[in-house]
C-alpha cells in the first residue's frame, strides 16, 4: 500500500474537560505545521465531542483540518469511550491514523505508512493489567481464541520494569500476557473495519468489570478500552491481518525519554500526557508556566529539577511554539 492516511484526533469539550482539549488542540494543530515531509499533505481531521470552542474552529482552519461534531459515546459507566468517534469521519484515503489529542507529531509520518503497508499499526503497551484467568475470560466474551502469553508489553525489558518499580509479580505477570497495546497511535485500513469490531467488543467486555464481583484487574485497568483494543487486534490477526508493531519513535511516551531509551532527537511521535498533564490544564496555565520557569524557583516553578532534566527539550519546544507557530496561527 502506499500513499497516506486519514489523521485523525478526538477532543472531547464537553464538561469540565473542555479547557485541556483545547490545550491539546492547540498544541497539537501547531506542532503539525512545523513538521516537514510527505505526511504534511495527508488529510487532518478533527473529531470534537461537543460544540469546540469558535478559537479551535479558527486555528483548525488555518492548518486545513476538518471538524465534525459527535455525541459523547459512554460505553464503561465510569468513563467515555470517544476516541471510538474518530472512526466516523468520512475517509479520504484506504488508512487511518487515529492519534490521542495530547500527542505532537514532531517529523514526518511517511515512514511508518510505509513501514504498517496494508497492516495494522499499534504499540506495544506499558504494563499488562490482567492475569491470565482474567485475559481468557475478556477472550471468551468476545469469541477470539486466547491466543497464550507473548510478553508484548514495555516492562518486560529489564530497565523500564525497574524505573516503573514493578513488583517481581508483576513483572512476571508482563512476561507472560498476551498481545496488548497502547491506543494512543493506531493505524489501520479502514476496510478492516476496526472501530466497529472494537466498539463491539468493548461492549462484550464491559459488563465484565461492572458488576458485584469483577474481573481481577491490577489499578483501574477494567475501565479501560485497550483490553479490547488487544482482542480486536488480535481477532484479526487470527483472520488473516498483519499486525506491525510501532517503533517507539512513532509512540515516544514520558517513561521512555526519562530512562533515555528514547532520545529526543529522534522522536517522532510524542504522546506527553504525564510529561504536562500536572502543571498546565489551559493555554493560559502553559503561558503561566514558562513565566514562572524562567523566573526560577523563587516565582514558584512547579516543575521539579527531575522532570526538567528528562523534559527539558520538550519544555523548549513547547515554549517556542506558543512563543512562534501558536501565536500566529491563533491570532
Amino acid at each position: 500500500m502506499t500513499g497516506g492516511a486519514d489523521v485523525v484526533v478526538v477532543a472531547d469539550f464537553e464538561g469540565a474537560s473542555s479547557p485541556r482539549f483545547e490545550l491539546h488542540c492547540f498544541l497539537f494543530l501547531a506542532a503539525w505545521m512545523t513538521h516537514h515531509g510527505a505526511s504534511r499533505a495527508w488529510p487532518l481531521h478533527l473529531a470534537c465531542v461537543g460544540e469546540p470552542p469558535q478559537s479551535v474552529r479558527r486555528t483548525a482552519d488555518r492548518v486545513g483540518a476538518e471538524v465534525t461534531v459527535h455525541r459523547p459515546l459512554v460505553i464503561n459507566t465510569k468513563r467515555t469511550s470517544n476516541k471510538l468517534r474518530g472512526f466516523e469521519v468520512i475517509p479520504r484515503t484506504s488508512r487511518l491514523l487515529l492519534l490521542d489529542a495530547d500527542t505532537l507529531v514532531l517529523k514526518d509520518l511517511a515512514p511508518l505508512a510505509d513501514l504498517v503497508g496494508d497492516g495494522i499499526g499499534v504499540g506495544v503497551a506499558t504494563v499488562n493489567h490482567f492475569p491470565e484467568t482474567t485475559w481468557r475470560q475478556i477472550y471468551q466474551a468476545t469469541g477470539v481464541a486466547h491466543p497464550g502469553p507473548t510478553g508484548t508489553c514495555w516492562c518486560v525489558e529489564e530497565a523500564l520494569a525497574a524505573h516503573r518499580g514493578l513488583s517481581p509479580a508483576q513483572a512476571a505477570m508482563c512476561r507472560r500476557m498476551p498481545p496488548y497495546f497502547h491506543s494512543g497511535v493506531v493505524m489501520v485500513p479502514w476496510r478492516l473495519g476496526l472501530g466497529a469490531r472494537w466498539r463491539r467488543h468493548l461492549e462484550q467486555i464491559a459488563p465484565l468489570f461492572a458488576g458485584p464481583e469483577p474481573l481481577e484487574s491490577w489499578g483501574r485497568a477494567g475501565v479501560g478500552d485497550e483490553h479490547a483494543l488487544a482482542t480486536t487486534v488480535e481477532g484479526l490477526r487470527q483472520e488473516g491481518a498483519t499486525v506491525v508493531p510501532i517503533p517507539w519513535a512513532f509512540h515516544t511516551r514520558p517513561l521512555l525519554l526519562r530512562t533515555g531509551v528514547q532520545p529526543w532527537t529522534d522522536v517522532v511521535v510524542f504522546h506527553y500526557h504525564r510529561a504536562l498533564k500536572p502543571y498546565a490544564g489551559s493555554v493560559r496555565d502553559l503561558s503561566s508556566l514558562f513565566r514562572r520557569a524562567r523566573a526560577g524557583r523563587a516565582a514558584g516553578n512547579p516543575i521539579p529539577a527531575r522532570d526538567l532534566a528528562a523534559f527539558g527539550e520538550f519544555y523548549t519546544f513547547l515554549e517556542e511554539l506558543l512563543q512562534g507557530t501558536l501565536r500566529d496561527v491563533r491570532g
